[in-house]
């Protein structure tokens, strides 16, 4: 598949939610509940896919993160219930961000769902990082307070 399915892909998602799909493609962003996903294509051995991105808060984490900290962040990832199965990365500039993959043979309405439970991850992971994120990312991690 290549970069012209994935314009296909993004039409048939723009259509299915309602969106201008001239717009969605120029701009290939959607914004959910206040979350923007930078959306994009992404060449891969499996023919291609269609990538949803997005910061997570609107700030930077502290340069002197604790190592408990960052193993919880490493522990979400490998759970993938924390994340709704979105990878959470740490940018350079020390921003949170979500990524996630579909194929681009995805039906439009998996795609709508896929990128609404990124948007609603990174709202959760967002709330942890006003609250405090160490104690809060815990909870999302292992389930308390959920």
């Amino acid at each position: 598949m290549t970069q012209e399915r994935y314009e296909i892909a993004l039409a048939d998602l723009a259509q299915d939610i309602g969106l201008d799909g001239s717009a969605l493609a120029q701009y290939e962003e959607l914004v959910i509940d206040g979350v923007a996903i930078a959306l994009s294509y992404e060449a891969d051995e499996m023919g291609g896919s269609m990538q949803g991105a997005c910061y997570v808060g609107t700030d930077p984490l502290s340069v002197d993160a604790s190592s408990n900290l960052l193993r919880v962040l490493l522990q979400a990832n490998t759970l993938g219930a924390p994340t709704l199965g979105a990878t959470l990365g740490l940018q350079r500039s020390g921003r949170l961000v979500l990524s996630r993959r579909e194929p681009l043979d995805a039906p439009p309405d998996r795609l709508a769902r896929v990128w609404g439970e990124l948007a609603d991850a990174s709202a959760r992971w967002a709330i942890a990082l006003e609250e405090g994120l160490e104690t809060r990312a815990k909870e999302l991690v292992h389930g308390e307070g959920n």
